[in-house]
């Protein structure tokens, strides 16, 4: 299996606050993949990765080397923030150095990233997104996501981003908020489930802990959903390890290990 692993953050943006937790949220993904592979392991997961605050060229380049490997299964996830390319149509990963007005021209646009993929050797692609957007992408996606998913399955959520106000805390939105919650539930395991889980068995669960999601929102009375999820594809290859049953064989508590090259 290919994992490859794409968190681009932008600090000097406050606009972009919202990427912070990218390299984080990678981290984390990686632990809880390696940690619960059923049929690969950890010695059989080639992993990529790409610096945090590395160009949106270096990020290409990494992926479409990791997609020319053939394998059963490539493996991408995505994390930071989404800015809008309004002439090209498109959204776009913002990198380190943007600028509000450079975004666009500078960060790795989701269509090279689904391209590459689709053009890859591997039996199978996922691609894991774990972002926020800007007011612009956050209303454009949910259309770009039902074309892109047409070549590529596409599993994950979408974040709103509102940077923060004088006086005011961000109302949305953090990089990584996928990674952390799905990191958490492999590593207890889900109660009652087979001992192998897929995309699909995860997916309700995790929309249900996310605090930003339809169901949270709702039952707190608070503000409207401010997360797109995308469900994952039917019958995924990715498959992980239920930790449940293995209860009292498995020290409890999060994986700790090397950090991923790059990170």
């Amino acid at each position: 299996m290919e994992l490859v692993l794409l968190g681009a953050e932008c600090p000097d943006e406050r606009a972009f606050g919202g990427s912070l937790g990218a390299a984080q949220g990678a981290q984390r993904f990686w632990r809880a993949v390696t940690a619960t592979l059923a049929d690969a392991g950890p010695g059989r997961c080639r992993v990529t990765t790409v610096h945090p605050e590395a160009d949106a060229n270096a990020a290409l380049a990494a992926l479409q080397q990791a997609a020319a490997r053939e394998g059963r299964l490539l493996l991408v996830y995505l994390a930071g923030q989404l800015a809008w390319d309004q002439r090209r149509r498109r959204p776009v990963l913002v990198v380190a150095g943007s600028l509000r007005d450079s975004a666009p021209q500078r960060g790795l646009a989701c269509d090279w990233v689904t391209s590459a993929m689709a053009h890859g050797s591997a039996a199978e692609s996922l691609l894991v997104v774990d972002l926020t957007a800007d007011q612009e992408a956050w209303q454009e996606w949910p259309q770009w996501v039902r074309t892109a998913t047409s070549t590529v399955p596409v599993w994950g959520r979408v974040a709103r981003y509102e940077p923060p106000r004088r006086g005011r805390a961000p109302a949305y939105g953090r990089a990584g908020t996928l990674a952390e919650v799905f990191g958490t539930l492999l590593d207890a395991g889900v109660p009652g489930a087979p001992a192998v889980l897929d995309p699909g068995l995860l997916h309700p669960t995790l929309v249900a802990l996310d605090p930003d999601a339809p169901q949270a929102a709702a039952g707190r009375g608070g503000p409207p959903p401010a997360a797109h999820w995308t469900a994952p594809p039917h019958a995924s290859r990715l498959l992980l390890r239920n930790r449940a049953l293995l209860r009292g064989l498995l020290r409890p508590g999060p994986r700790r290990g090397p950090t991923p090259p790059g990170y």
